[in-house]
């Protein structure tokens, strides 16, 4: 199995793209980004619909033409290689299978078109059906293939033309949620295997964080954070990406300090106790709280490194009960509570008021505002 180097495979330097929409005029879907890619890592482009991370994926594959900056292969600029002679290869959100080809046909189809002798073909064709556990069903035909394996004949097809790099455009986004869960695994075992990077393009935090070696989260063509899914999750640099990536308690208040003791007084409610490393008194930060690093003790009794609740609605997910709660100054708060806790004797029902522990190295501090 190989892993990811430090070795800069693609450079990403400050690309610009804008479009003219007849809606909203011009947009700038990507707005001065610089990337640098690694060898053989699973980079995932995170955000919201229209964030830029589909054009991106399209300017580097060479679909889209860049506006100003370059993109960077081992040093070399792409501008002016057209997209079949860059030596990457893309799996779309909805596979682009030929339904009259079998499944041989349309993984081998490329290697045709680029003049493959036919029994050095066939070699590869059936070595990637292998990679991806398709052997056997070569001679079937797309429509009587399941989701997850017609998904599997578009990344061989596009793994059997050995590219640099694998450009994944939510390429798991058709599959139900059971099946997306296997192939998400699935994916990111194959890239270890074969040993290349990996681009992948989604707005599923989950997938992002399951597959990941670094995760990239934009908003409005930019880069907002670029790191690793621990530090994406446990540090995120700002309010967006703390509430886009998992679920997230938010406040805003006044770091105060006193006899070394930090906490953030939140204007009308509770003064969170923090760890206030980077921060100075008297500034205005945003405190985020996960939901899982509360312990919830029915009752009302507030001290420092806790705060009081009334349950407002209880939704049960199987191994977790979601406790959506308010604070006494109106500020809505969500605690998770494992199933087989609460029924052992917690009792808990809407109304009830409860406190939130929480060590004073959970919370997580944000420069207030920040984008």
């Amino acid at each position: 199995m190989r892993h990811a180097s430090d070795h800069e495979l693609l450079r990403v330097d400050n690309v610009r793209k804008s479009f003219r929409t007849p809606e909203s005029g011009v947009v700038t879907p990507l707005d001065g980004i610089t990337l640098s890619i690694r060898n053989n890592e699973f980079l995932t482009l995170l955000g919201p619909s229209g964030c830029g991370k589909t054009t991106l994926l399209k300017t580097i594959a060479g679909f889209e033409d860049l506006d100003e900056g370059e993109i960077y292969l081992d040093g070399r600029p792409m501008s002016g290689v057209p997209a079949h002679r860059r030596p990457f290869n893309t799996v779309f959100q909805n596979y682009a299978l030929f339904p009259h080809m079998t499944v041989a046909g349309n993984v081998g189809y490329g290697l045709q078109v680029a003049g493959v002798p036919r029994a050095e073909e066939a070699t590869r064709v059936a070595d990637v059906l292998r990679l991806v556990g398709l052997s056997g069903l070569e001679r079937r035909k797309p429509a009587q293939l399941s989701g997850g394996q017609q998904q599997r004949v578009a990344l061989a097809r596009a793994l059997v033309n050995r590219p640099r790099v694998l450009l994944l455009d939510e390429s798991l986004s058709a599959l139900d949620r059971k099946l997306r869960q296997s192939m998400q695994i699935e994916l990111k075992n194959l890239q270890h295997t074969v040993g290349i990077t990996f681009i992948f393009v989604t707005h599923d935090q989950e997938e992002a964080l399951t597959m990941s070696d670094r995760i990239a989260v934009m908003d409005k063509g930019r880069i907002l954070q670029l790191g690793t899914p621990a530090e994406i999750y446990d540090q995120p640099a700002s309010r967006f990406v703390a509430g886009f990536i998992g679920t997230s308690n938010i406040f805003t208040g006044t770091l105060t300090q006193d006899n070394g003791a930090a906490r953030v007084q939140v204007a009308g409610g509770p003064a969170i106790a923090v760890t206030a490393g980077g921060f100075t008194a008297g500034e205005q930060v945003d405190v985020m709280l996960r939901p899982e690093h509360f312990a919830l003790v029915p009752g009302g009794n507030a001290a420092s490194g806790s705060i009081v609740a009334v349950i407002e609605n209880i939704v049960f997910v199987g191994t977790d009960l979601h406790l959506h709660g308010r604070l006494g100054n109106g500020m809505p708060v969500m605690a998770l509570e494992r199933h087989a806790r609460a029924a052992g004797g917690l009792n808990l029902k809407a109304g009830q008021t409860v406190t939130l522990h929480y060590q004073a190295t959970s919370p997580h501090l944000m420069k207030s505002g920040a984008a």
